[in-house]
């Protein structure tokens, strides 16, 4: 059953960072999400969980299966917020809709011109009909870190 758990985590963790492959536990990845428009770096674990308290996790918006690259996934909350969880997390699925498509993908590349940075971005153009958000039912656990190297935004 743990190897179960340790793969639904490294799953989530590659949706997470749109990565081709399985990571190893406790690796660092740089420039792997955004919080509050700041770019964090993660450590990749092999820690997931089942149905916790709701006020135990953060919402993260993961844009993995979105129909779009170049769309890092979108943090709730980041350390210092108040009600940051150590980055336990909900996913959340989120998917460009046509509309989304033409705006965020105007040269029809496959790649978005311009990155969400923030919840409230997320939430605006969920608002705008850009996006969907779907509940995954997907619960594990990447901490965020400080930018360790900041090349390569």
């Amino acid at each position: 059953m743990k190897s179960l758990a340790i793969s639904i985590s490294s799953l989530a963790c590659v949706l997470l960072l749109a990565a081709s492959a399985f990571a190893a536990p406790a690796t660092r990845v740089s420039a792997a999400l955004w919080a509050n428009d700041e770019l964090f770096d993660t450590v990749l674990t092999d820690t997931s969980f089942h149905l916790p308290p709701m006020h135990s996790t953060d919402t993260l918006y993961n844009f993995g299966m979105s129909g779009l690259m170049g769309q890092r996934s979108v943090s709730a909350s980041a350390p210092g917020d108040r009600d940051y969880n150590g980055g336990r997390w909900s996913v959340k699925m989120v998917v460009f809709t046509d509309e989304g498509k033409a705006a965020h993908d105007p040269d029809d590349d496959g790649m978005v011109n311009f990155e969400l940075t923030s919840e409230e971005a997320v939430l605006a153009h969920q608002t705008l009909g850009h996006i969907e958000i779907r509940d995954t039912s997907i619960y594990f656990e990447c901490p965020l870190l400080p930018r360790k190297n900041r090349r390569g935004d």
